[in-house]
């Protein structure tokens, strides 16, 4: 398993990594203010944000809330004061435990217990009871609550105990308002996520090392999530992928017991979270074979697309452009590039999703600040963003089309009004480096994007 250079990984990237670098209790007042203001020139009384495994940013960002765990959970946040997160019993312990960074309190609410065992000794309250606590004096049919989880996440039980308390007409889903808040990254936050994608990048260096034919799927996964736990990560964004072969159509497909083989491609993607944060780093190589002539088309088309995106990130940023033009020009770039099929044909390229997407407590679901072709706003002045460029091989009846079933290249990068710089070192291109033994990115080899964040001031 390479054990020697899976450590000299961690050694090498260990100094690197700040691992007392969190979000202070301040700039979580300062959270809670904004949010209060806005809801304040809507007239909310309120407002209530849901979250459980699954969609943990929005109460990560308000509460510092990273490790939810059994149950389903919730903030409840006073147009003035202090929120307080609703919890069951089960997990409550460990939001408790969570909060103790951002100062929220927090209730235990026996509606949130999914388990039908006795808590004898559990503390609950009741709902009633800690809207009477943070919203004194103001009778409940005249309270207005603004709820800013999607309707996608939240249970509809949840919707039902607000609008039997507020009165339906006073239950009003307003989602964009936290989203657009939390759009905008603090200094704070653009450092933590470098230090998410720091990690990112040595975790998938250890996963290059041990790719050869032979190896399972899972066995790989497990070297990136070794190397990601020893340098800080808690957790990641997504279950670490690695799909070989036609699993590669899976195109975001966890890692597996299967045996990846000589000459197949592999998709490889990890997603550190440190500290409430998250890194990225995907990349497609082939394993124990050279590429051939089409193949190496087909990547070098793919990293041309990137180049493309970034140039047009950039002068989006400098001329204050609505971010739609950055899709505009990633679409422009498809149209005008052919490949050949494996039938000899010469077809465009199809990609699976949009290229940009916004980054934060969560690796792609912050709700808001993906570029698409409706948006019709700039980027945020300071903002953390995923550049996600990716070709599928095959069509929409499932035949296989081009040489290479699916191939992606993901990294995380920063923007602070007018500048941007990728977070990520390694490069667009990492074949050469399948199987290889190094410890860290050569220098002449670094991403051509890279800038430190802490280097713009």
């Amino acid at each position: 398993m390479k054990l020697k250079v899976i450590e000299e990984i961690i050694e090498k990237a260990n100094p690197e990594v700040e691992r007392g670098l969190e979000v202070s209790k301040k700039e979580y007042r300062e959270r809670w203010q904004k949010v209060q203001i806005a809801m304040k020139e809507k007239g909310y009384d309120l407002a209530y944000a849901c979250g459980s495994e699954l969609d943990r940013s929005d109460i990560a960002w308000l509460a510092g809330v990273f490790d939810p765990i059994i149950e389903r959970y919730g903030i409840i946040i006073p147009a003035r004061g202090i929120p307080v997160v609703v919890a069951g019993s089960e997990g409550g312990h460990v939001i408790e435990d969570c909060l103790k960074a951002s100062g929220a309190e927090m209730a235990l609410l026996r509606e949130y217990q999914i388990s039908d065992e006795d808590y004898r000794f559990a503390r609950f309250e009741r709902l009633e009871d800690v809207v009477s606590r943070i919203v004194p004096h103001k009778p409940a049919k005249s309270t207005k609550i603004a709820i800013f989880s999607s309707s996608q996440f939240i249970p509809y039980d949840h919707i039902n105990l607000f609008q039997g308390k507020f009165g339906a007409e006073n239950t009003i889903f307003d989602v964009d308002l936290l989203r657009r808040i939390k759009y905008e990254k603090s200094l704070t936050e653009l450092r933590i996520i470098g230090m998410a994608n720091r990690i990112a990048d040595a975790s998938f260096l250890g996963m290059l090392a041990v790719l050869e034919p032979g190896i399972r799927e899972l066995d790989a996964a497990a070297v990136g999530d070794y190397i990601m736990r020893r340098l800080g990560a808690r957790r990641a964004g997504f279950p670490t992928i690695v799909s070989s072969g036609t699993r590669g159509r899976t195109v975001l497909g966890p890692a597996t017991n299967r045996v990846i083989r000589k000459g197949e491609f592999v998709s490889l993607g990890i997603s550190p979270t440190f500290n409430g944060y998250h890194g990225i780093m995907r990349r497609t190589v082939k394993v124990g074979m050279e590429l051939t002539a089409d193949e190496q088309a087909f990547m070098a088309a793919l990293e041309g697309l990137y180049h493309e995106l970034i140039k047009a990130v950039r002068e989006a940023s400098e001329k204050n452009l609505a971010s739609s033009f950055i899709d505009k020009r990633g679409k422009e770039y498809i149209e005008r590039t052919k490949l050949k099929t494996r039938l000899r044909r010469l077809l465009h390229p199809r990609e699976p999703y949009t290229f940009i997407h916004n980054t934060g407590c969560s690796e792609c679901q912050e709700g808001y600040g993906a570029v698409t072709p409706y948006s019709d706003e700039p980027l945020a002045n300071q903002a953390a963003l995923m550049v996600d460029c990716a070709f599928m091989g095959f069509d929409e009846k499932g035949n296989f089309v081009f040489p290479v079933e699916y191939a992606v290249i993901e990294d995380c990068f920063w923007k602070k009004g007018k500048r941007i710089g990728a977070f990520n070192r390694l490069p667009l291109n990492v074949q050469e480096f399948v199987g290889k033994e190094i410890s860290s990115m050569p220098e002449s080899k670094v991403n051509p994007y890279h800038r430190d964040v802490e280097e713009e001031k």
